[in-house]
C-alpha cells in the first residue's frame, strides 16, 4: 500500500469519527451536483443556504442562498461559480458547483434560514479527483486538513457525475405550483367578468331612441308625400 493510499484512509478514517455527513465526489474542472432531501412540510416556507463550515468549531460561512421569496426559490441563485435552488414542495435543495478546484474540497452545510437562526438540513463533505483519467485512484483524492479534530461520526459516501451544460433538468414542483395559481388566478377573473356581463344582461337596458318600426309603412310613406307637396 503506497503512502498517498495510506494517508488517505487514515484521514477518512479520523474524518468519519466526527462527521454524520454525505460524500459528493466530483472530477477537477467538471460540475458537481449536491442534493440535500429535507421535509417539505417543516421547511417549505423558508429561506434555504449553502454554507462552509470553517473548522471543526468554526461558523458556517454562507456562500449562497435561495430567492427571498419561496414562490421564486427554484430560481437559480449564483454567487461565482456556486449556485442553489430549491424545490420547496418537493423538499430537496440543489447546490451546483461549477469548474471544480482543489479549494472547493471541504466540509459544507446546507441549511434552512428562519429569522437569524439557521436549521442544518444536512453535511455535506465535498472532494474533488485531482486526476479526471483515474476517477478510482485514491491519491488524487483530496485529504481533509486537520481531519483529527472530528470524532465519533459515520459518513455515506455518495457519488455524483458530472454535469453538462446543455442539460435541462425536469422543472420542480415549486414551478408546477406557480403555473397553477397563475391558471387559477385567470380562471377566476374570467369567470367574474362573465358573471359581471351575465348580470347585466339579466337586469336589461333601455332600447336605443330611434324610428317607430311598429307604424305603418303606408302611414309614413303619405306622411312623406305630403311633405314633398308642400
Amino acid at each position: 500500500m503506497g503512502p498517498l493510499r495510506l494517508l488517505f484512509l487514515l484521514s477518512i478514517t479520523e474524518l468519519s469519527r466526527g462527521l454524520n455527513a454525505t460524500v459528493f465526489r466530483g472530477l477537477a474542472g467538471q460540475s458537481l451536483r449536491v442534493s440535500c432531501p429535507y421535509n417539505s412540510r417543516e421547511h417549505w416556507a423558508r429561506r434555504k443556504a449553502w454554507c462552509r463550515q470553517l473548522g471543526a468549531e468554526g461558523p458556517c460561512q454562507r456562500v449562497v442562498s435561495t430567492h427571498s421569496s419561496w414562490l421564486l426559490s427554484f430560481v437559480k441563485m449564483w454567487n461565482g461559480s456556486t449556485a442553489v435552488s430549491d424545490d420547496a414542495l418537493g423538499g430537496r435543495l440543489t447546490v451546483t458547483l461549477r469548474n471544480l478546484q482543489a479549494h472547493d474540497a471541504g466540509l459544507y452545510q446546507c441549511q434552512s434560514l428562519h429569522g437569524s437562526e439557521a436549521d442544518t438540513l444536512g453535511e455535506v463533505l465535498v472532494e474533488v479527483l485531482a486526476d479526471p483519467l483515474d476517477g478510482q485512484d485514491p491519491g488524487g483524492l483530496w485529504t481533509p486538513e486537520q481531519s483529527q479534530g472530528f470524532e465519533d461520526a459515520q459518513v455515506e459516501h455518495s457519488v455524483s457525475r458530472s454535469l453538462q451544460e446543455e442539460e435541462i433538468p425536469f422543472p420542480p414542483t415549486s414551478i408546477l405550483f406557480l403555473l397553477a395559481c397563475i391558471f387559477l388566478s385567470k380562471l377566476l377573473a374570467a369567470s367574474a367578468l362573465w358573471a359581471a356581463a351575465w348580470h347585466g344582461r339579466k337586469q336589461g337596458t333601455p332600447p336605443a331612441s330611434g324610428p317607430d318600426c311598429g307604424q305603418d309603412p303606408g302611414d309614413q310613406l303619405q306622411t312623406l308625400t305630403g311633405l314633398r307637396d308642400t
